[in-house]
Formats: C-alpha cells, sequence, structure tokens
C-alpha cells in the first residue's frame, strides 16, 4: 500500500486527541454566531460530543454562515438536539454524567485547577443563554456549579470566551482526557471522517482500504509555514498589507 495522505494522517492525529469523558451542553443559546463560535471553540480542544438543548436556530441556519464561523470545523462533532432542559437532563442522569454547570449566583463556586479535582469519569459542562445563564432546572439538578472570576465591571464572559476558559481549565485539570475514546468509537469516527474527507466516489476507494490499518498520525497539527492560509476576508486583505 502507498503511502498515505496527509489529509488522512492528519485525521488519525485529531481522532487520538479526541475526548468522550467531557461533554459540552450548551443550553438555549440565542445568538447564532455565538452558538455557530462555541461549536468551533469546543472542537479546538478536542470534544467530540455536544449536546445543543433548545435552540430553533440551530437547524434553520444556512451552510454558508455555518462554514463561515466554525470554518468547517462543526461537520467533525457529534451534536444530539434536544428539545427542552428537562429532556436533556433526562438523559445525562441516565448516562451517569457528573453535570457541572457555569452560574454567577454567590453560591457558585470560583473555577480554578483545584476546585475542578477530584475530577469525575464523565463530566458534563452546562453552558446558559447568553441573557440569564443555565435554566434554573439544570442549575438544581447540577452536582457542581462554578463561575470564572472576573476583575472588571463586566458580569460575565462573552458565551464563546467563558466557553474557551471553562475548556481550558478542564483540560489542564485533567489532560489525560485527551485521546480517550474506545477503539469501537474510534472505528466509527475514522469511517465517518474518511468518508467526509474524500471528495468523490474514486477518492473514497482509496480512503476505505486504510480502515482496516490507520496510517500513523501527522506528529504536528499544525501547517508547514508554505501551507498556511490566509483566514481573512477578501475585502479585509488589501487593507492588511
Amino acid at each position: 500500500m502507498t503511502e498515505a495522505p496527509r489529509r488522512l494522517r492528519r485525521a488519525e492525529a485529531v481522532l487520538q486527541r479526541r475526548t468522550g469523558r467531557v461533554l459540552l451542553v450548551l443550553e438555549r443559546a440565542v445568538d447564532c454566531f455565538n452558538h455557530l463560535a462555541v461549536l468551533r471553540t469546543a472542537e479546538g480542544f478536542g470534544i467530540q460530543n455536544i449536546w445543543i438543548v433548545d435552540n430553533p436556530l440551530a437547524e434553520e441556519r444556512s451552510e454558508r454562515t455555518s462554514h463561515s464561523v466554525t470554518k468547517g470545523t462543526h461537520h467533525w462533532l457529534s451534536i444530539r438536539y434536544f428539545q427542552s432542559p428537562h429532556d436533556c437532563l433526562t438523559a445525562l442522569q441516565d448516562e451517569g454524567w457528573t453535570i457541572c454547570a457555569t452560574d454567577l449566583g454567590r453560591t457558585a463556586e470560583p473555577l480554578s485547577l483545584s476546585t475542578l479535582l477530584p475530577f469525575p469519569e464523565k463530566m458534563a459542562i452546562v453552558m446558559g443563554r447568553e441573557s440569564d445563564g443555565v435554566s434554573k432546572l439544570m442549575l438544581e439538578a447540577a452536582d457542581r456549579r462554578f463561575y470564572l472570576p472576573m476583575q472588571g465591571f463586566g458580569e460575565s464572559f462573552n458565551l464563546t470566551v467563558a466557553t474557551g476558559l471553562m475548556l481550558q481549565y478542564v483540560f489542564l485539570a485533567c489532560p489525560e482526557a485527551h485521546g480517550d475514546l474506545s477503539e469501537t468509537q474510534l472505528a466509527e469516527l475514522r469511517q465517518d471522517w474518511y468518508r467526509k474527507l474524500a471528495s468523490n466516489q474514486e477518492r473514497w476507494e482509496e480512503y476505505r482500504q486504510w480502515l482496516s490499518s490507520p496510517p500513523e498520525p501527522e506528529p504536528d497539527l499544525r501547517p508547514e509555514d508554505a501551507m498556511r492560509q490566509v483566514r481573512m476576508p477578501k475585502k479585509f486583505r488589501k487593507n492588511s498589507k
């Protein structure tokens, strides 16, 4: 068999960094761009599973808008939708997740590496609506409630920033969460991802040969300097030179 295409080796590198131990729950976000930016942030941290609660905009947005905000990262996520916080909460409890909700209330714990330990076997992080946060139902059921300490006049961070900070703390507290997917989960994702990476049937026939014997992952996910693309709208590029 010839050398595997770089895109497959890169996919393997991403697979080896994915986590199933940490689940992100995005509850009732109303701003489409916030919603999509959170997906991009979570995917960048290695989150695979995202549950979205009560967001009618989630399935109405255009593919063009989605791609412009997420840069296509949403295609590699496993997303599950719920109609209500109650439905989501029932699923979380049935699957044995430790529920950690973000909360601005005075009884919430300040987020730090020490407050996250000992780290649970399965952590669900609940991020709430921009206007009023996590629902009362989810807060009352949460095993832990955290807030991000702030030093300025603002009462809260932007939803995307808050999600990024929360996930940064989580993976600093539990770096071993990365790369914990089972062989069965890896095989299922690998088949899905390889199929998406194939632009046509002929290429898919080539890629599927690697499913039973996956190639070695790329040692570094960052692109080489010569391959780095400019991530800027065309109308702004001429003014940046």
